[in-house]
């Protein structure tokens, strides 16, 4: 990877973006969760999850509060609710 050395620090472009990455997973700890379309309790729910369900990361980070997160179900893509939310492995 190329990258040019300034006062001593390494400056590296930015990684390019991948198409259908994940950052991780997550699993629904509560008995049922809303997936909204944008990172706002108020905001229109788009899908639900069960508990016990797996969730992909579509961030590396959670919002910049982190109380949300952007998450992939099947073809839903939005946001949940990071306290009802468990860090689990990838299928």
């Amino acid at each position: 990877m190329a990258g040019f050395a300034t006062a001593g620090m390494l400056i590296l472009p930015p990684a390019p973006a991948v198409a259908g990455k994940n950052f991780g997973c997550f699993q629904v700890i509560t008995p049922s969760l809303n997936i909204r379309a944008r990172p706002y309790s108020d905001a229109a729910v788009i899908g639900t999850a069960s508990a016990g369900q797996i969730l992909e990361k579509r961030k590396r980070w959670c919002t910049l509060r982190g109380y949300w997160c952007a998450v992939r179900k099947g073809s839903i893509e939005g946001y949940a609710d990071k306290s009802f939310l468990g860090s689990t492995k990838c299928p």
